[in-house]
């Protein structure tokens, strides 16, 4: 049952391995990932605690926000190809926090309110060094990399998409009239902020690549190098046109900074765009998130099996029998399966279990 202490050397290099033969096309199953755990009689139970770091204060010691993941770490068996990994989850795009807008939480969810109302014109997000949330996201980023020392990876938080960030700094309602009130401003100011997100990102890596392998970001892939897992969740309520003039141009600059981008397609409303996003010839893969209240992902075969046909790597959450079932009617070559079940882990006797039972799939 291999907790990340129990990890050799044989077992990075033969994981390691297996993945960067997965970006490049070479391995002929899926990879699988599986983060397990065992719940006590007694103790913390991880599948019920908040383990969103956001439930800590800005003033709670480094090292006391660290030592409360150390634990969790420590009870998580990683079945698979699972790399150990630790996201300092800020967020959903907190890159707008970094620019000025208020952050507030509750459980499992962090909310960002805009904090100018003027028109987008007025509007000049600029980076700011001493930034509260910028400054606490180095901090913890740096004092994580030094604290595992390669052993866990540490990724990157999530900074968010350029529309996301401009959602959370003019509100959603707003920006969805700016669009057809203001279409240059908007595009003026998604292109300032895809030059601050490669910014924010690259000082992130200055900190992440020296002293581990790899990179991650806040879902399953393990990157051998530069990458992330690119996102437009607003692009939910756009058409093409509009996705062709203020999204594309963001994935392809942030594509070409990078060798292993991937795309989070979160619901239905999102597959009109699958075209564009399937012509971007930098974009390795495309993670599909069906949504709430939607079919699991092994209720998309056709639309997994496009993701595949059209070239791109693609990665899910499944059950257990929702792997099976991708297995069985597309094979596995070209997939990421994450296993989970209702968003819990499952315990190690079940993973251990389910690889054997898979194991004539494959």
């Amino acid at each position: 049952m291999p907790t990340y202490h129990e990890l050799t050397g044989d077992d990075w290099s033969r994981r390691m391995a297996d993945w960067q033969a997965w970006w490049a096309g070479a391995l002929d199953r899926p990879l699988i990932t599986i983060e397990a755990y065992d719940p006590p009689d007694d103790g913390p139970n991880w599948n019920e605690i908040d383990d969103f770091i956001t439930r800590f204060p800005l003033e709670t010691p480094v090292d006391d926000v660290l030592d409360f993941f150390q634990a969790r770490l420590d009870a998580i068996h990683f079945y698979g190809d699972a790399i150990p990994k630790w996201w300092p989850n800020f967020g959903a795009g907190i890159m707008a926090g970094f620019l000025g807008a208020r952050v507030s939480y509750s459980t499992r969810t962090t909310w960002f309110f805009p904090t100018h109302s003027g028109p987008p014109a007025a509007l000049e997000p600029r980076y700011d060094p001493d930034n509260v949330w910028w400054q606490r996201v180095q901090a913890i980023t740096r004092r994580a990399v030094e604290r595992w020392q390669g052993r866990v990876v540490v990724a990157f938080t999530d900074l968010g998409g350029n529309l996301d960030i401009l959602a959370s700094l003019r509100g959603t309602q707003q920006l969805l009239l700016d669009l057809y009130d203001a279409p240059d401003e908007v595009e003026r100011l998604t292109c300032t902020l895809t030059g601050l997100w490669l910014r924010y990102y690259d000082e992130l890596y200055a900190i992440l690549s020296p002293a581990q392998p790899g990179t991650a970001a806040w879902a399953p892939p393990w990157n051998p190098g530069r990458g992330y897992m690119l996102q437009s969740d607003f692009s939910y309520m756009i058409a093409p046109r509009m996705f062709d003039r203020y999204v594309l141009p963001d994935l392809e600059a942030c594509c070409t900074a990078m060798d292993y981008a991937f795309y989070h397609m979160d619901g239905k409303g999102q597959i009109p765009h699958l075209d564009r996003l399937l012509s971007l010839p930098r974009l390795r893969g495309i993670q599909w998130q069906p949504g709430a209240g939607a079919p699991l992902a092994d209720g998309w075969l056709d639309l997994l099996a496009r993701i595949r046909d059209g070239g791109k790597l693609c990665q899910v959450y499944v059950t257990r029998e929702g792997a099976r079932t991708i297995l069985r009617e597309l094979g596995g070559a070209g997939f990421l399966l994450d296993i989970r079940e209702d968003d819990r882990m499952i315990t190690p006797a079940q993973a251990e279990a389910f690889l054997d039972s898979i194991a004539s799939l494959n």
